[in-house]
């Protein structure tokens, strides 16, 4: 295609006040995508939870570890490059896309090559054409990579929550129809087909970007480095995420794989949309104001804060109350994945913190050391792996949560603050109160969860409320925190006064 309908300008402008408002900006908006993101994934959760057996989630269970190894290996990086180079031009954007292109569909061959001898690792011959079909997903992935990364450089956070909202609605409008119309674990697979396809339709038309005709450029071979270490880095994640799945479908089958899946997303899922806008915001920000120390900082700080402010009295809610909320939302035949939840949970406390880790590495240009200290710490995660499946899935998520918390996360952060503008004794001083407010939180609620009174949607969410209402009291009993709330509560009166 020709490259004559592209904007001039790949990057947003403005000093490093412009920047942070226009952050603070996006990420509200991306807060009210998330919002209904939320709203969808869970309520779609629920739903088909009870349309369909925890076999068909473990079908798709086995197959989707393999296809997000190949999603990592699609994207190679390359959206990340995109994002944090300084500047960019249309020929580099351009060979970075056929890139992404040229691999996806070597990719989704292989897929379908390799199918076959997927059936036969799990010994269920159902992943055969379940695993075809998911191919189709890793081609759309890969003509979609460049139009998201260019719409996430340029912080239109509004387009971004639009498409994913959009493609989440479609995706579920699918799945569910497929469910009530019985086509088991195949609407499932349908779901996924249609998210993509719907993302790539979206992104197109919101980025109004086109590739220029077939080919690379000698420009874009070097941004192959940078990204290729970005992609090490995620195969280590995806490996500490989805080595539990594969583990527990090939020992224990569909059916304990699929309870376990369920408590995975059940938990996980919510994060996820609650750390978005930050996540989506924190690399562009932080690369742009990568010359300024002390705005670098305070802007960091904030968003972490602000992210572990908002996650952990829920992630300590559903510890407590990990039974009740599975019985409630789930229903009384996946009771049994309540202890597993529960220490899933335990797990989230301390996984968050990687993912902001990896926001100092990566938009300060230290990929490398991201990948040698991340792959040190994912040996740790992986090795816990091999000794809890003796003890089935929970004992997989047990060893996730004690071998996060007492080693890969601290060794990532004591690597992450030897340099650069963020230093370990901002983080400590930001910690303590965090820690003091998580402590407290957490008895309250051992001690509200002693009453026989929770197992209905009324009382879980009263308990959620009091969660939140016990740790922000808490952070208050510090100066430096209530500063930070007010700042907070300012910034929300001000964003809602501007929406109208």
């Amino acid at each position: 295609m020709s490259g004559s309908t592209v904007p001039p300008e790949f990057s947003p402008s403005g000093d490093a006040g412009t920047l942070k408002r226009q952050s603070a900006i996006g990420a509200a908006m991306t807060m009210g995508g998330q919002g209904s993101k939320f709203a969808l994934q869970f309520g779609s959760q629920v739903v088909l939870a009870r349309l369909l057996l925890p076999t068909d989630f473990g079908l798709l269970a086995m197959v989707g570890p393999l296809v997000m190894a190949a999603l990592l290996l699609t994207d190679l990086g390359l959206s990340a490059a995109t994002i944090q180079r300084p500047t960019i031009s249309q020929s580099e954007l351009s060979s970075l896309f056929w890139l992404n292109v040229v691999i996806g569909g070597c990719l989704a061959g292989l897929a379908v090559a390799a199918a076959p001898l997927v059936a036969v690792f799990y010994a269920t011959p159902a992943v055969t054409p379940v695993m075809r079909t998911m191919a189709i997903a890793l081609l759309l992935s890969s003509l979609a990579a460049q139009h998201l990364a260019l719409l996430n450089r340029r912080m239109r956070f509004g387009a971004i929550a639009l498409i994913e909202v959009g493609a989440l609605f479609a995706s579920i409008v699918v799945g569910v129809g497929g469910a009530l119309a019985g086509f088991g674990y195949w609407s499932l697979v349908a779901m996924q087909v249609t998210h993509g396809a719907t993302t790539f339709t979206m992104a197109l038309l919101f980025s109004r970007w086109r590739p220029s005709r077939p080919g690379i450029s000698r420009d874009a071979l070097h941004l192959l480095r940078f990204g290729g270490t970005v992609t090490g880095y995620n195969l280590l994640g995806y490996l500490i995420t989805n080595l539990d799945n594969i583990l527990i479908g090939a020992r224990f089958g569909a059916g304990p794989l699929g309870i376990y899946d369920r408590a995975y997303k059940l938990m996980f899922q919510p994060l996820w949309q609650m750390t978005a806008p930050a996540a989506r915001v924190a690399v562009p920000l932080l690369s742009r104001l990568s010359g300024d120390a002390a705005q670098y900082r305070g802007a960091y700080l904030a968003m972490l804060g602000g992210v572990l402010t908002l996650t952990t009295p829920g992630i300590l809610c559903a510890i407590v109350f990990a039974k009740p909320v599975i019985f409630v939302l789930l229903g009384e035949r996946w009771v049994g994945a309540a202890p597993t939840f529960a220490w899933l949970g335990v797990a989230a406390l301390s996984l968050q913190l990687r993912q902001a880790a990896s926001w100092l590495f990566v938009s300060q240009g230290r990929a490398a050391e991201q990948l040698r200290w991340g792959g040190l710490g994912s040996a740790a995660i992986i090795a816990g792996y091999l000794v809890g499946i003796f003890w089935g899935p929970k004992g997989v998520a047990m060893s996730a949560a004690i071998s996060s918390a007492l080693i890969q996360i601290p060794m990532m952060w004591w690597a992450v603050t030897r340099s650069g503008p963020v230093t370990r004794a901002d983080m400590l001083r930001m910690g303590v109160p965090l820690a003091a407010a998580t402590a407290i939180s957490a008895g309250v609620l051992a001690l509200l969860a002693q009453q026989p009174v929770w197992g209905n949607v009324p009382m879980l969410a009263l308990a959620g409320v009091l969660a939140y209402a016990a740790f922000i009291g808490a952070l208050a009993l510090f100066p430096g925190e209530r500063m930070q709330l007010g700042k907070g509560v300012g910034l929300v009166r001000k964003l809602v006064r501007r929406r109208p």
